[in-house]
């Protein structure tokens, strides 16, 4: 092939990379996932739908993983400020809960019980201060 230097060998670039000898050699490597599953509740098929969009993929089932269908770090942020944009996930979701939450199922977990515990911690809050009347003097009762 080439010379040996210290160890090392210097190789020749042996073909070009075609987009079917990649496909072909990520399917192989790939384990596959278990058997497809449609998004059932609301968040699910939220959820999918950004990452099928982010993806460019016909279909993401729910315990399909975002790292394994392609997903990395560059459409990560997409997938973020879509989901952000939702009024009950705006201040819910974070880059990491994305790393943390491969699937789709675990993403629309997380986000349920996020948006529950803040519903709650809303309800709270609203119980905990009560209101206070203002005389016409300007003195607190």
């Amino acid at each position: 092939m080439g010379k040996s230097v210290v160890g090392y060998e210097a190789r020749q670039p042996k073909a070009d990379v075609t987009q079917e000898r990649l496909r072909s050699a990520l399917s192989d490597s790939v384990p596959a996932s278990r058997s497809y599953t449609a998004p059932d509740s609301a968040a699910e098929q939220r959820v999918a739908r950004v990452r099928r969009q982010a993806l460019t993929l016909d279909r993401v089932g729910v315990h399909d993983n975002f790292f394994d269908l392609g997903g990395n770090a560059i459409p990560l942020p997409t997938v973020l400020a879509v989901l952000q944009k939702h009024p009950e996930y705006q201040d819910l979701i974070t880059p990491t809960n994305l790393f943390r939450h491969p699937t789709v199922a675990a993403v629309a977990a997380h986000l349920d019980q996020m948006a529950e515990q803040e519903a709650a911690r809303r309800g709270s809050d609203r119980r905990a201060a009560p209101h206070k009347l203002r005389s016409r003097k300007g003195t607190m009762r």
